[in-house]
């Protein structure tokens, strides 16, 4: 037998030795896989016939790879798959279309408060007005255009003179309480216009209108002279007779459904609720299912209502609403930085202008008075002041139709001429310290006069029944201005009053401040708006009035300037009497084209420029607010505010997305 020599190597390089043989064995061994991982491959590749790996063999891929073409498989799957998601969402979008389904609802803030949703009470205040568009419909109504289109109508005709008009319903139509609607409905809303016992604002436009009932559902307009504009009238919403036929006209005004109405128009009343004081501080609409035109999506809108314009912009950034019916200039600068609103700005047919009562004050019947109140007055001061420039200065009330007053005709802002002019009249300027020993003397003669009749002094009125006022109760003015105007024994002085309305309220201190310095005394009197129809308006209770005044589709002046419309329900609030001007608006009314009515429209522009029944300062835009989320708006212009829900059976909140084809990429 053989043996094993071993042999020792020397002690001092052992630890070297040893390294090294580890470091070769390493080498050694890795050589061997790596020969070993070819020899695999190559076998594999031999059983392979496609060279392509099965899902099998896919599972052993991370065996086979190393790591840094295990990190490229994974960046390229990743890729792959984004780019599918991406096609697929791409495709999904353009091929699934949203579009809006029935859900949601809208609430709305309104200034003011409901008095009577009655389509043929309302016109003198916006918030009834609202409401009412929604509840009740007419014959005919306004499209998006603008253009009249049938409503409760099917069709209608005319005659070649434009005298007759006749209309004929829709079948099946029925009163939100499931009584049929026929044309015994139609024939009784227009009598009642014409009756003065209901004072509606409408009796003007139907004076001389004979409304005949031709079987259930045709009614025919007889007219005693052709009136262009008549069928414009016909857009008033239509009142049930078995609810209204048993209510005394003169009790209109009190009944509840004025508050509670029952209608035919695409949304009826739901629901409403008050304070502890009775104050109405919201109104819930849904819509009703019997009405024959488009279904709407929203499912119910609720109205909320704000004493002033900064409460309800308090409520629409705290999203206790989502629109707000107007929106002031003023306040525009309050809603910049809410990204969820959208500002709608339409074209109104309003003009703003300061009406003269000559009744109220003699003053005010001296044109040379007139002309220099006019002359001192900047309108583009008042148009940036108030408006923010979001308007047009005017001089006419005529706003669609294109008139040309001369220089001669004109009273531009001079405020020396104007100082001049009253110097002429015999206004002569007296200080402030005159002006205040005048108003103490004043006082004095009151006192002797109320010493003479100590009982009616002492039941709170003098002899001559007016209230008697003790001197420590009225203390001498103070002023600012820096001079006044006397005549003999007459102060310069008017009362100019306005509705509480920001940018109102803002035009008249801009013309307050602009009269005093010319030296007129001027009390500024600012009404809620509630109060400005009844006890403003109706009762001509007013010297000087700042207000606004809609003219409607076809602007036709003659309710605001005929004779005939001096009283209530008439809109002549300057009062003015001229025989011309009378006949000019009754002839124009006569005219079928627009264009023959040019001349007539220019005179009577003339007329008013030169005695100066009023001054026309502008023509505003008007900002509607609304929540994003509330979409399918559709209108550029209105006629009246409630103009802005022409479309709303197109408005909607929710959406689903459907097929609608290949689209192109």
């Amino acid at each position: 037998m053989f043996k094993k020599k071993f042999f020792r190597l020397p002690l001092k390089n052992k630890k070297t030795a040893d390294s090294g043989e580890v470091n070769a064995a390493e080498t050694d061994r890795a050589a061997i896989l790596r020969q070993q991982n070819e020899l695999d491959k190559k076998l594999v590749y031999s059983l392979n016939k496609t060279k392509i790996p099965s899902p099998k063999q896919l599972k052993y891929l991370h065996q086979v790879l190393d790591s840094k073409q295990r990190l490229l498989v994974r960046a390229l799957s990743g890729l792959i798959i984004l780019c599918l998601a991406i096609i697929g969402v791409n495709f999904y979008l353009r091929n699934f279309l949203p579009v809006p389904i029935v859900g949601g609802d809208y609430t709305e803030g309104l200034i003011g408060a409901p008095q009577y949703i009655n389509p043929i009470l309302c016109q003198t205040n916006d918030v009834d007005s609202d409401l009412a568009r929604l509840v009740f419909s007419g014959l005919l109504k306004y499209d998006a255009n603008l253009q009249l289109v049938p409503d409760l109508a099917e069709s209608w005709t005319a005659s070649d003179d434009q005298k007759n008009y006749t209309f004929i319903l829709k079948e099946g139509l029925k009163w939100h309480d499931g009584e049929p609607l026929t044309a015994d409905d139609v024939v009784f809303t227009f009598q009642s216009i014409k009756d003065q016992d209901f004072k509606s604002p409408l009796l003007i436009s139907l004076r001389g209108v004979e409304v005949q009932k031709v079987d259930d559902r045709t009614v025919k307009f007889v007219l005693p002279e052709a009136y262009s504009a008549f069928i414009e009238v016909l857009t008033v919403g239509l009142l049930p007779e078995h609810i209204w036929g048993e209510i005394p006209p003169l009790n209109a005004n009190l009944s509840e459904y004025n508050l509670k109405p029952v209608g035919n128009g695409p949304w009826k009343f739901k629901s409403l609720a008050k304070d502890r004081l009775g104050n109405i501080k919201s109104y819930t609409l849904e819509p009703y299912a019997g009405y024959l035109g488009p279904k709407p999506y929203l499912e119910k809108i609720t109205f909320k209502f704000y004493p002033d314009f900064e409460t309800a912009v308090g409520a629409l950034k705290s999203n206790l609403i989502e629109g707000i019916s107007y929106l002031p200039k003023d306040q525009k600068s309050e809603l910049k930085g809410q990204k969820n609103i959208h500002f709608y700005s339409f074209d109104l047919p309003q003009y703003t202008a300061i009406f003269f009562n000559q009744k109220q004050n003699e003053i005010l019947k001296e044109k040379s008075v007139r002309t220099a109140l006019a002359m001192s007055i900047d309108k583009n001061n008042i148009l940036s002041g108030a408006l923010q420039m979001e308007g047009k200065i005017i001089d006419s009330p005529l706003l669609p139709v294109a008139v040309t007053l001369s220089d001669d005709k004109q009273s531009h802002f001079d405020i020396a001429a104007a100082n001049k002019l009253l110097e002429d009249a015999g206004w002569k300027q007296i200080s402030t310290q005159d002006y205040q020993a005048l108003v103490l003397a004043e006082r004095e003669k009151a006192e002797a006069a109320a010493k003479k009749d100590e009982p009616a002094a002492a039941a709170g009125e003098t002899a001559s029944g007016t209230p008697a006022v003790a001197p420590a109760e009225t203390p001498v003015p103070t002023s600012t201005q820096p001079f006044y105007r006397q005549k003999k024994d007459k102060i310069l002085s008017v009362t100019l009053t306005t509705v509480n309305q920001s940018e109102n309220a803002k035009a008249a201190e801009l013309i307050k401040q602009a009269w005093e310095n010319i030296g007129v005394k001027v009390d500024l009197q600012v009404v809620e708006g509630g109060k400005i129809s009844r006890d403003i308006i109706k009762p001509r209770n007013y010297q000087i009035l700042l207000f606004g005044i809609i003219v409607g589709a076809n602007a036709d002046p003659y309710p605001f300037w005929h004779s005939s419309q001096i009283e209530d329900p008439g809109l002549n609030l300057a009062l003015l009497a001229n025989r011309e001007v009378d006949k000019i608006l009754e002839e124009a009314r006569k005219t079928a084209n627009p264009q023959d009515e040019a001349p007539n429209y220019q005179r009577f522009a003339e007329i008013l420029a030169s005695e100066i029944p009023a001054i026309f300062i502008y023509n505003p835009t008007y900002t509607y607010v609304v929540d994003k989320k509330i979409k399918g708006l559709g209108v550029s212009r209105i006629i009246v505010p409630a103009d802005r829900f022409i479309n709303l059976e197109d408005w909607y909140v929710k959406t689903k997305r459907i097929w609608q084809g290949t689209k192109s990429f």
